[in-house]
This record gives structure tokens, C-alpha cells and sequence, in this order.
């Protein structure tokens, strides 16, 4: 959401302060945040120019890369330059000119404002244009103002709770699509899975999809959080599905694969449950009867979970029909509903043109149009699908931290688990075992088995990631800090039937006061482990691994893990070293001199970034937490979203200072070792360059 506060929640701070203590950690702050990851200009994923609606064309019916739409005009790239038109003929620009007369962002009144060059796509959509320049950072054109934001102006940076420029890097600009996709008054309400309408207030939410190179995961940025994306959401099928292309509106993902087969999904930071600062949230079903044209409905409970995709009907596909990997949604009026999708392709007589139908309609029309399709555009029909990332994690609940229960280990390989169990004589506690079968590290519930005595009870977790303001260069749990949620516990219906009396009292006892409690549960996962804490029992810890690590919690206490750092793999890079065993000429090693003090440099910036997050989580410290508790005696009045906002405000920014500090140190103290080796080396190298240098000129 636009430059709102952004403070969503990250986990509570006695749980941060020990995980991160002895978890791995990795970069958590991007090496320059005033340029680009890539260095040099890009190619285009999609390839060529995508001109399909013609060259100046009269209209635009599909989006692609580089012909576009929104709200009010029309948008083309031609030579690296915006052109846009009126979409309404009866408005100026009634022929296609230069967008804000130069054909490039630019802002004259912004000082330091980043002009690029040339820009290489678009995407438009609401009252929004968003440039991409050729060397991947994105510019953001609103029309309409808000709040947030001035309008009819040029933005090079976004963000919260530091504005800097949005930038692709390697892995994002080999991407197979992007879009951006903004909810704001002009769809005006958003129907939960409830059925209940919510006003969108005062604000919008603008969120920048990627379709990844691999067709499966979809990552994305948001122009209210820090500039990167490091987010994702799971894609169809829990991640297996292989999209070829990606168009979203209005909140709304479409995605299509080479088989023709489609799926849409309404997912933003907001939807998915990530900002309970701002919104209150509920696992509880309940019928609201205030409308979402209602400014007030923005204040009731949203449901959880969030919406999951839905499969579309295929394209009826008959004699010289065909349909194309080109794509488009967008909004159209009020509500979830009103979008419109549209597949270009030709219809049975072979006519260009594009299949339409509304979001939740059951049928496909087809309407003629003047689209430039190649043989190339069609569909190749296949329907493969990838390897789904859930996971299976195993372990037992730990009373303490510094000194973990002696509970043995968990069943050797090939043994039978339940079997096993039973046959030894612990304590009431060693006796509960637990596992998570389906854990996806990207989105989405899993299940919780729980076995105690032979018998196994199924319920079922809800993780929501949190929030932090840390601008990150990692994708959480994967190549670098764990990722920690917010969970919420639920019993299905059924999940005590055919239990033991026993058995299902002392589940009932154990979770059923938490049964659908919103965020009762704080999770940290990565590729080999997940703690999992009870909010009100911060003592005690469920500690599951992958079985590539110890399954014993104290071992994982008593362990130091350090992954991924860039730098720290870097400082060897052969760019970086001379082999003196080898001959070496004095131009070698004075590149080798100036590589090494270029990544000094870089080193000292790192520092600088990380002192400055650390002084970022003193400042929300010093400046919220006593604001929050004068506000708390007005707890009781919600407008404007008072009680929503001390419900976690002190835990939200408290956890983030402790977590944001805990990391900035961690990297310093890292960094400052790899500077002295640095220094070290240079300072050998300019030696062996004196020498290298007395040794020619006595020649």
C-alpha cells in the first residue's frame, strides 16, 4: 500500500533475539542501493519488440511488454521513447505524442531525480504508467493523487520506510513476464473469501508481479514496503504449475500456460494477511452487512485465508482456432468481479483478433481485431508441470533455551515411526511427536500431524509472512535469513473423529483454546529446519528439521551458521587473486590492485547501510513506542484504525528493531573482518608491484 506505515508485523523480540543468535544468517541489505544489480542494459526476456496491436496503432487491446493501457490512455515504446494517446476520442492527445513531451520520466523539481536514458518496456494499469529502463529500474507516473502521492508526476523511487528506486536483479530481468497491478478507488472495494466487501479508504495498493524464469513461482514488490523483491506468492497446483506468461490488474494475477491452460488469483500484500497493523484479520467465518461502497467496511474483519486460484475454462478451440501465449486482464468497475480477460489468438475462420469473458463467467466470446500474430505467438500445447517445493519437517516440541530436554532421537531410517515410539518409556512430553508433510517455504497452509502413543491427529497451519523493513537482496529461507510468519492454528472439522478419548482430550486441551486464535503462532523456517513458538509460552519451542541437520535443539543452539553472505564468497573470487606461485606481469596485478579496492568500497558501503538499519531501528524504537502507549487509552475508538494499530504496534516495531539489529551487527562485525583482509591483501599486492617494479627497471 502506498507509503503507508508500513509496520506489519516480523515475530516477537525475546523470539527474534535468540534465533537470530544462532541462526543462519545472511545479506539482509542491498550492496548500493543508488544503482543498478544488473550494471549494463538488459535484453528483453519475451525477445523481440512486441508490437502485436501495430506500429502507432488506432488502439490497444492486448498488453504486452511494450504496448500497454490503463484507465485514460493508451502507451507504445518506439526507439526507447514513451508515446501515448487518449483512450476516449472526445480527449487530448487525439493522436499519438510524446508522454510529458520528453518520452522519458524525468522530474526537473526533484532533486537528484535519476533520468534514464532509454526505456526497454511498460506496464500500465488504474490511474498508473510503470517504465522500465534498459538498465532495470522502474518509474512510477500516477495520475490521480492521493494521500501518498502527488499526482501527474514522474517517481523514480518508492517504498517505506526508506524511498529508493525499484530495480530488477539478475535473477527478476530473466523473468518470463511482469505487471503491475494496482487496487484503488477506482475498483473500490475488495469481497473477501467470506463474501465481505471492504472499502479500499484512503489509500491503494500498487504491486509489481514477476512470472520467474522457471514459469512457477511469481515473486513480487510493493510500492508501500522496502524496494526489492524479495517476496513471492506459490503459484497454481502449490507451485507446480509452468505458466508462460503473466498479466494482472487491480490486485488480480491471470497466468496461462503452453497448453492454453489458465488460472486467476487476487493476492497483494494486504489480501494475503501480511499487514495486520493496518487491518484486522480473522480465520472466524462471519457475514458482514456493511457494503463495500461504505468507507466503514474498510474497518471490519478480512478473511483468512486468502483467496486461492482459480482454475478458468479453456478456450473452445475449433478448425482454425488458436490462442497465444498473449494475455491481458483488466478492471472494469466495481469489486472482484469486475475484470475482463482477454487471449489473443485467431478464431475458427483464422481471423486475428482476441477470446474475452468476464473473470467468473463460464464462456468465451471472441471478437476480431487488428493484432499482428506470428505462428510464433501460438501456444507449442505443453502441459508439463514442475517439482512442487513442500517439504517434510520432523521433530518434538524443546522446554528452554539454554538447556533442552534429553529426548532421545528421532526413529532410525527405515524404522517404523509410530512403532517406535510407543516401545519407550519417556516422559508425558517425549511422547508427542510432530510433522509438517507439506511445508512450501514460498506460501501457502500445510498440515500439522501430530502423534501421540501410536495415533496420529491432522491439523492444519496457516503461515502469513511478516513484515520487515529491511530492503533484502535474499529470498528469505532460501538464500538467506530464515523467513518468519505469523501462524494461525486451525482444527479442521473431523480431525478428532476416531481418536482415542484420551488422545483427543489432550488435543483439545492442548490446541483448542487456539483454534483459529489469528497469529497465536510465530514460525521461522528455512531449507532444513522451522521453529515454531506459542506467543504465550515463549519458553517452549517446536523445533522440526529436514533431517540434514541434528534434530536435537540444543546441538542447533550450540551452532553458528553463517550462508550466502556475497561478500564473504566473493573476497575469493579469482578476480580477485593472484596466484604468486605462477609468473605475473605488472598490469595483471595492478588490475588485480584496483578490482580488490573497488570491492573495498563496496565493503565500506555495506557497513554504512548496516549502521544506518540499525540506527533506523533505534529511531522507530524511540519514536513509536511512546506514541503507543499514550494512544492506547483510545483503544477503544477505531477511526482512525487506532485499536487495529495497538492491537501489535509495540510487538510489530519492537521486533523489527530487535531483528533489524541483530542483523546490521552481525554484518558488521562480519564485514569489518573480510575489510582487514582486504587491506591485507592490497597492501601485499602494491609490495609485490614495487618489487615486480624494481626488478624491470634493474633489467
Amino acid at each position: 500500500m502506498d507509503k503507508h506505515t508500513r509496520t506489519a508485523p516480523i515475530t516477537f523480540v525475546f523470539f527474534i533475539t535468540c534465533l537470530f543468535s544462532s541462526c543462519a544468517i545472511s545479506r539482509a541489505l542491498y550492496l548500493g542501493t543508488d544503482r543498478s544489480p544488473l550494471g549494463t542494459e538488459f535484453t528483453l526476456s519475451g525477445g523481440a519488440t512486441e508490437d502485436i496491436n501495430g506500429v502507432f496503432p488506432d488502439a490497444v487491446y492486448i498488453k504486452t511488454r511494450t504496448q500497454t493501457f490503463n484507465a485514460y490512455h493508451y502507451y507504445i515504446l518506439h526507439d526507447g521513447l514513451i508515446w501515448y494517446k487518449s483512450i476516449e476520442a472526445d480527449k487530448e492527445p487525439k493522436d499519438w505524442t510524446l508522454f510529458e513531451k520528453a518520452g522519458l520520466p524525468h522530474n526537473n523539481r526533484k532533486r537528484g531525480f535519476r533520468k534514464p536514458e532509454k526505456i526497454a518496456e511498460l506496464s500500465a494499469d488504474a490511474d498508473e504508467l510503470v517504465a522500465l529502463s534498459v538498465n532495470g529500474a522502474f518509474y512510477r507516473y500516477c495520475f490521480d493523487a492521493t494521500i501518498a502521492h502527488a499526482s501527474n508526476v514522474w517517481a523514480d523511487r518508492q517504498g517505506w520506510p526508506r524511498e529508493e528506486q525499484l530495480f530488477f536483479d539478475p535473477e527478476t530481468a530473466r523473468n518470463r513476464a511482469w505487471a503491475m497491478g494496482k487496487r484503488n478507488a477506482q475498483v473500490l472495494y475488495y469481497e473477501d473469501p467470506f463474501g465481505n466487501q471492504h472499502h479500499n479508504g484512503t489509500m491503494e495498493i500498487a504491486t509489481t508481479y514477476v512470472l520467474m524464469e522457471d514459469g512457477q513461482e511469481i515473486r513480487y514488490a510493493d510500492a508501500g514496503l522496502p524496494s526489492d523483491f524479495s517476496r513471492n506468492y506459490i503459484g497454481p497446483e502449490r507451485g507446480a504449475f509452468k505458466a508462460a506468461s503473466l498479466s494482472a490488474s487491480a490486485s488480480t494475477m491471470f497466468v496461462l500456460n503452453e497448453a492454453g491452460e489458465m488460472y486467476t488469483r487476487l493476492a497483494d500484500f494486504d489480501t494475503l494477511g501480511c499487514d495486520p497493523m493496518w487491518f484486522k484479520y480473522t480465520y472466524k467465518p462471519y457475514t458482514s452487512d456493511v457494503p463495500g461502497t461504505n468507507y466503514f467496511s474498510n474497518l471490519t474483519e478480512w478473511a483468512l485465508p486468502a483467496e486461492d486460484w482459480l482454475a478458468q475454462p479453456p478456450v473452445p478451440l475449433n478448425e482454425k482456432a488458436a490462442i497465444t501465449r498473449h494475455i491481458t486482464i483488466l478492471q472494469n468497475g466495481q469489486g472482484n468481479g469486475a475484470r475482463e480477460l482477454r487471449v489473443a489468438g485467431w478464431n475458427e475462420r483464422g481471423e486475428a483478433g482476441y477470446w474475452t469473458k468476464a473473470i467468473f463467467a463460464d464462456a468465451w466470446d471472441f471478437v476480431t481485431a487488428p493484432l499482428f500474430l506470428s505462428e510464433g505467438d501460438a501456444l507449442n500445447g505443453n502441459a508439463e508441470r514442475g517439482q512442487t517445493v513442500d517439504k517434510t519437517y520432523s521433530g518434538r516440541s524443546w522446554n528452554g533455551i539454554a538447556k533442552a530436554q534429553d529426548i532421545g532421537t528421532t526413529p532410525p531410517l527405515g524404522a517404523a515411526k509410530y512403532d517406535w515410539i510407543t516401545t519407550h518409556d519417556w516422559t508425558e512430553e517425549t511422547q508427542w511427536f510432530y510433522e509438517i508433510t507439506n511445508f512450501n517455504i514460498l506460501e501457502g497452509d500445510c498440515n500439522l500431524n501430530i502423534t501421540w502413543r501410536g495415533e496420529t491427529c491432522t491439523l492444519t497451519l496457516h503461515p502469513v509472512e511478516m513484515w520487515s523493513y529491511l530492503k533484502r537482496d535474499y529470498m528469505s529461507g532460501r538464500t538467506g535469513a530464515p523467513k518468519v510468519c505469523w501462524v494461525t492454528l486451525v482444527i479442521p472439522d473431523g480431525a478428532l473423529n476416531g481418536l482415542s478419548p484420551e488422545f483427543a482430550v489432550k488435543i483439545t486441551e492442548r490446541f483448542a483454546p487456539f483454534d483459529k486464535k489469528i497469529f497465536h503462532y510465530t514460525l521461522a523456517a528455512t531449507a532444513h529446519f522451522i521453529l515454531m513458538r506459542d506467543s504465550e509460552n515463549t519458553a517452549s519451542v517446536l523445533y522440526l528439521t529436514d533431517g540434514t541437520i541434528s534434530n536435537r535443539y540444543n546441538d542447533f543452539q550450540q551452532q553458528w551458521f553463517v550462508e550466502n553472505y556475497a561478500e564473504a564468497t566473493q573476497i575469493n573470487a579469482s578476480e580477485l587473486l593472484v596466484d604468486e606461485r605462477c609468473p605475473v606481469t605488472g598490469e595483471e596485478l595492478s588490475q588485480k590492485i584496483t578490482a580488490n579496492k573497488i570491492f573495498r568500497d563496496d565493503l565500506k558501503h555495506i557497513i554504512r547501510q548496516s549502521k544506518w538499519s540499525r540506527l533506523t531501528a533505534f529511531k522507530f524504537n524511540f519514536g513509536y513506542i511512546p506514541a503507543h502507549y499514550i494512544i492506547t487509552p483510545l483503544r477503544f475508538v477505531d477511526v482512525p484504525k487506532i485499536r487495529t494499530i495497538t492491537t501489535y504496534g509495540d510487538r510489530i516495531v519492537l521486533s523489527n528493531s530487535a531483528f533489524t539489529t541483530v542483523i546490521a551487527e552481525l554484518r558488521v562485525a562480519l564485514d569489518e573482518r573480510l575489510l582487514e583482509l582486504l587491506n591485507a591483501r592490497i597492501k601485499r599486492y602494491e609490495k609485490l608491484a614495487r618489487e615486480l617494479s624494481k626488478e624491470k627497471s634493474g633489467a
